[in-house]
């Protein structure tokens, strides 16, 4: 590093001065003891026990909010909003099917129309959810419950094909979200 950071004749002394704090920064934040290590260490650990760590990780790692968290409860919080998203991004492709048609046709358009309500439900509910999680001043187990009972919309949407024995388009995103949110509820029950 000396090499690189040689006082070339010329040079801005507040430039170096910069690149000097930067390396400093980055040098410090991979030390055992520091901030980012411990909320990459809390993040794998908490990942560790659930029943999907590779799907927590994706989750948690969807948001730099994980990076400065200090407890599970705010990994919660991280968790149950990007399960959200998921549950946002399958209405918004339900509503794309349902103005544009499915690949089963009318059937299957008005299916994906009952599922954007579905949907639409699910993040209203998902929202008094996240606010029982951020502020819960102690672990509640009903945060916990109100967050599982949110896996219930996309299990419905999927139900709703099947009973018609349609094949649905929207199998992959529904089948997603439910796992997302079933991770985010594991991680409301670690928060204790």
């Amino acid at each position: 590093m000396a090499t690189t950071m040689s006082i070339a004749a010329g040079a801005n002394p507040k430039a170096l001065l910069g690149a000097l704090l930067f390396a400093a920064a980055v040098a410090a934040s991979s030390l055992p003891g520091s901030s980012a290590a411990g909320a990459s260490t809390l993040v794998s650990r908490t990942c560790g026990v659930t029943s999907s760590p590779s799907l927590c990780l994706e989750l948690l790692r969807s948001s730099n909010r994980s990076d400065d968290a200090m407890t599970v409860r705010e990994l919660a919080v991280v968790a149950v909003t990007a399960a959200r998203r998921s549950a946002l991004r399958a209405r918004i492709r339900a509503m794309d099917l349902s103005h544009h048609g499915a690949g089963g046709g009318a059937v299957a358009a008005r299916l994906a129309a009952r599922c954007v309500a579905l949907y639409a439900d699910c993040l209203r509910d998902g929202a008094r959810a996240l606010g029982r999680v951020s502020t819960m001043p102690a672990y509640d187990a009903r945060a916990a419950d109100a967050v599982s009972a949110l896996r219930r919309f996309p299990r419905k949407c999927a139900g709703l094909f099947h009973a018609r024995r349609v094949a649905s388009p929207l199998e992959r995103v529904s089948r997603e979200t439910e796992e997302k949110l079933g991770v985010a509820s594991e991680i409301v029950r670690l928060s204790r």
